[in-house]
């Protein structure tokens, strides 16, 4: 099952500098010679597109900026040891980046610590815009585990026909609720949630508008310990456990940032604000219209931090 919603953070887009001439206003600066002819800086710029250009442009101001207002706030060694440590756990450099490279092609070690970097920065700046307090965490978030029976789509042909999902989810439900101490080792046998599998089902915590509006909705209403009764969703039939919360307060800040992201998922235009803010903050000037009319018309927008 796939549980989680992408959390959208502000035009983050590609990461090359090219020295940016006044987008191509010059010559700008000659990068490689030949017989035939140079290419300098505002060649590249032509064929890359104002666009490409202004939203390159603007996610290196970006940086730069959230780097001086909260520099004392991100510990950038801290980060990139982390970043090691999923390396060494995943088993070594050249695996960790072949797994990089699966999600998105061209990715290397270095531009992931970089972009896990940025991450730390933009999650200040979430933290200043979008307050959270420890109520709302708790009226947001709930542990839980699940058994899922997957019923047959054209996205996953692995699972059953509907009525065969339906069967045998009453017969798993059955002995579930017989053996309710058991739904752990029961899911290991029998979910089809491969995600969940190895850990007895269990989906640690979920946010409010995490998951798809049935699961939610009757995670929601269980009371610690209770198993639901069959959950349909698009993914097939659900038996869903409501999970004891012991480690709330361990897990209390991350359950923060998760509200927070659900909320800026919701209302986008919050973060737009922020950025708007940001910019003016700092005395940002476009020296170039063309470029000021792409930040405003197209990432600085709701709908540009959905996309």
């Amino acid at each position: 099952m796939n549980k989680f919603k992408t959390a959208v953070l502000p035009a983050v887009l590609s990461v090359s500098v090219l020295g940016l001439a006044a987008c191509g206003n010059n010559e700008g600066e000659t990068l490689i010679t030949s017989k035939a002819g140079d290419v300098s800086s505002a060649n590249v710029i032509d064929q890359m597109g104002k666009d490409e250009v202004a939203q390159t442009a603007f996610q290196i101001l970006i940086t730069d900026i959230l780097k001086d207002k909260y520099g004392d706030k991100v510990d950038e060694d801290k980060v990139k040891k982390d970043v090691d440590a999923e390396v060494k756990k995943y088993g070594g450099e050249k695996q960790f980046e072949s797994l990089l490279q699966q999600q998105q092609p061209g990715m290397t070690i270095k531009k992931y610590k970089e972009s896990r970097i940025n991450d730390a920065y933009q999650t200040e700046l979430m933290k200043d815009t979008v307050k959270v307090s420890d109520e709302e965490v708790k009226k947001n978030a709930k542990k839980g585990s699940h058994i899922l029976i997957k019923i047959k789509s054209e996205t996953d042909p692995s699972g059953l026909s509907a009525s065969k999902a339906k069967a045998k989810a009453e017969k798993v439900l059955k002995q579930v609720k017989e053996n309710p101490d058991d739904f752990a080792k029961i899911a290991k046998k029998e979910t089809g949630d491969a995600g969940s599998k190895s850990d007895g089902g269990s989906l640690g915590y979920v946010v409010k508008g995490q998951t798809v509006e049935p699961f939610e909705k009757a995670l929601f209403k269980l009371d610690e310990g209770e198993i639901s009764d069959l959950v349909k969703s698009d993914y097939g039939y659900h038996i869903i456990k409501a999970d004891k919360q012991d480690d709330f307060n361990k897990k209390k800040d991350d359950l923060k940032t998760q509200v927070r992201q659900a909320k800026i998922q919701k209302d986008p235009s919050v973060m737009v604000d922020a950025y708007k803010k940001l910019l003016k903050d700092y005395d940002v000037d476009y020296k170039d219209k063309d470029m000021k009319k792409v930040v405003e018309e197209q990432i600085l927008t709701s709908n540009a931090q959905q996309s």
